[in-house]
């Protein structure tokens, strides 16, 4: 998810003149932000679906839930991000953890920049706007107007943006290094497809993303779609009772 909240932010960059490059821009000035995500996978003709709904505030303070379902995988979550003295952590709720939580435990929390500093990666540059913004900034082969239509009760203008990964880490090698990472988890990411619709307020309504790659040498069929449904409301984001937390970190 992190990896593809990380291209949906930053596929929007290019040139100051670019609508889709304003529109990421003036959308990343929001304090708040309510949305729905879609997003589909096939594999080895296995398909999973996955259908969120959640909300930002700032930068690093999120709550999602998520329901999962497909083959071996019908379950739903609950997701807080917040930070807390400093760093970075996520707590989470799922009936599928059952009886691997000590008793009178729900949620488990997870010190997400020891596990990301564990696989090489930086989340707090992942998640700031103003470097997840540069980093594709070369990236971007191209960006045609679409036409208009219609998205979650407000007129968009739609723009189609292609992405080249491999051209933006050659430009900028502290994505390369992210890239890299994600290489080595056996995962290939070719050119990246996004559509993007802009509303009348100059913010980003709707994000739409596809992006084939290969894992493990085995074709993978992904996309992604988030609404954009409020921006500038009151979000709230706190961590769950501390007699309710089994700290996995």
């Amino acid at each position: 998810l992190v990896a593809a909240l990380v291209v949906l932010v930053g596929a929007a960059t290019a040139e100051a003149a670019n609508p889709v490059v304003a529109a990421a821009k003036r959308t990343a000035d929001a304090r708040s932000s309510v949305f729905d995500m879609q997003m589909n996978v096939e594999a080895g003709g296995q398909k999973v679906a996955v259908i969120a709904t959640g909300a930002m505030r700032g930068q690093d303070s999120a709550k999602l839930t998520m329901r999962t379902t497909g083959p071996g995988a019908n379950t739903a979550i609950d997701m807080r991000m917040l930070r807390e003295a400093g760093r970075l952590v996520m707590y989470m709720r799922s009936p599928t953890f059952g009886t691997a939580l000590p008793k009178g435990k729900t949620w488990m929390r997870v010190d997400l920049d020891l596990a990301a500093a564990k696989l090489g990666l930086d989340v707090s540059e992942l998640l700031q706007t103003s470097r997840t913004l540069g980093p594709l900034e070369h990236g971007i082969v191209s960006t045609t107007r679409v036409g208009t239509a219609a998205v979650a009760g407000k007129a968009t203008t739609r723009y189609k943006v292609v992405i080249d990964t491999k051209r933006a880490a050659k430009a900028v090698p502290a994505f390369a290094k992210q890239l890299r990472t994600i290489e080595r988890a056996g995962v290939r990411l070719p050119r990246l497809t996004e559509n993007v619709w802009i509303g009348a307020d100059g913010r980003i309504t709707r994000v739409g993303l596809s992006f084939p790659l290969v894992q493990q040498g085995v074709p993978v069929r992904s996309s992604m779609t988030m609404t954009f449904r409020a921006y500038d409301v009151p979000v709230s984001v706190s961590a769950p009772p501390r007699a309710q937390v089994f700290d996995f970190s």
